[in-house]
């Protein structure tokens, strides 16, 4: 009775104060407005998936991975939880965003264009793996949205596994993820060839998928791949103890994971009582020096992001942060401490607990 009851609370809050979610519609392309759009503001993200592709891409799982691209313009507004998606037969891109472009790409038309895609010095992609209850599009917009405003010269990547993207089907969603583990290493490894850097950033149960994809290459002995990567995990839905388990299986990554973690995450509240109340990892403390001495033992640094402003569900938090991750991509010094710190929103500087 209490599961029931928690499901349908967070229900009502993810989904109160929302625009109605979009359908597979707001893909289709619209070159005839293209010439409204800031230039600037117009980005080019790779997509590859696992869903079954057939009216858009649908919540259902594929057994294999298909791949696109999507050239969407982004207004011009300040980052946050909403995205203003394209309404009616001639959407404005100056006030939504805006698929202008799409195609479809065969895989060896995928890696070649993410690889001559990037523009950075150390990474040439960047990986986005979304969280629970999320449709294609949504998290295609997101992706979208974080590129423009992080500007960190790579070449956006989203990797959508068949989220139901309904609400109350949690476990649902985390079957889903554990299905698509293999392909998302798949896509990793991919991306990586040619001794390429590849920054990967989960979100949510996401993050618990990009763990075990992960472990996946460990497993399998692909510890090359491991030494190429720049993880960020942003409120990352996974059991606290499970991760331990998984980070020894995995081991230290050559660059310190990031774990970006707000105490007062409301979905990662009611994660954890749907889990009997076992810790999540992106609600640790990062003021606790038991936190801080683990995460500097396992080169990973913590990042309590709790003074940036928040969602209903602070949950959102990370497109806040384009800038920092951007940031730590170029790899200064002071951010690529293991440890624990917390974000200074007036400052936008890490400081010491």
């Amino acid at each position: 009775m209490l599961r029931s009851v928690l499901l349908l609370v967070l229900a009502g809050l993810l989904l109160s104060g929302c625009s109605a979610r979009p359908d597979p519609a707001v893909l289709i392309p619209h070159p005839e407005v293209a010439e409204a759009a800031d230039p600037d503001r117009v980005i080019r993200v790779y997509a590859a998936s696992n869903r079954a592709a057939v009216n858009g891409y649908e919540n259902l799982p594929a057994f294999a991975t298909t791949y696109r691209y999507y050239d969407i313009a982004v207004p011009d507004e300040a980052p946050g939880a909403q995205i203003a998606y394209p309404e009616g037969d001639r959407p404005d891109p100056t006030r939504s965003y805006v698929v202008l472009d799409s195609g479809v790409l065969t895989r060896p038309a995928f890696l070649a264009a993410t690889r001559g895609a990037g523009t950075g010095p150390d990474s040439e992609a960047g990986l986005y793996i979304h969280g629970y209850n999320t449709r294609f599009q949504e998290a295609l917009f997101r992706l979208a949205q974080i590129a423009v405003e992080a500007d960190a010269g790579v070449a956006p990547v989203l990797f959508s596994w068949p989220s139901t993207s309904r609400p109350l089907e949690y476990e649902a969603d985390r079957q889903a993820a554990l299905f698509s583990r293999q392909e998302l290493a798949d896509l990793i490894t991919d991306l990586t060839a040619g001794n390429r850097r590849l920054m990967v950033f989960g979100h949510s149960m996401g993050a618990f998928l990009t763990m075990e994809s992960l472990r996946t290459l460990k497993l399998t002995g692909q510890e090359d791949v491991l030494a190429r990567l720049d993880v960020v995990l942003a409120a990352p839905d996974i059991d606290v103890f499970t991760f331990i388990r998984l980070m020894q299986e995995v081991g230290p990554l050559s660059a310190p994971m990031v774990i970006l973690s707000s105490p007062d995450d409301r979905a990662l509240a009611l994660s954890s009582r749907l889990a009997g109340g076992r810790p999540r990892l992106g609600a640790l403390p990062a003021n606790s020096p038991l936190v801080a001495e683990a995460a500097r033992r396992a080169n990973i640094q913590i990042i309590d992001i709790s003074e940036l402003e928040a969602d209903p569900m602070r949950h959102l938090r990370y497109i806040r942060m384009a800038e920092l991750y951007t940031r730590q991509l170029e790899a200064p010094p002071e951010l690529r401490l293991p440890g624990a710190f917390i974000f200074d929103a007036l400052s936008r500087s890490l400081v010491a607990p």
